[in-house]
């Protein structure tokens, strides 16, 4: 089943967050909110496009980080690992 724009923002920043990417935890909190509320693509190329990059480079850059770095896991997954922390 094909993951929605909210699941795979939340693995966007999750990601983000164990890339280092986020600096503090205030931006992570508010990051993981902003994706929390998105409820379709459109929504979701307006937020990756205010951090600079494309929904489909996104995309594309998540699906090699979780081919990279968490063999077997999934956008659902890594949402729910966002969720969790």
């Amino acid at each position: 089943m094909p993951s929605n724009a909210q699941t795979k923002m939340k693995a966007l920043v999750v990601s983000r967050l164990l890339l280092g990417d986020i600096e503090d935890w205030q931006t992570f909190e508010r990051e993981r909110d902003t994706a929390s509320k998105i409820s379709n693509r459109g929504i979701a190329r307006s937020v990756s496009s205010q951090i600079g990059r494309s929904y489909r480079d996104l995309s594309d850059e998540m699906k090699g980080f979780i081919a990279k770095n968490f063999a077997d896991c999934d956008y659902d997954a890594l949402s729910k690992l966002c969720d969790s922390i």
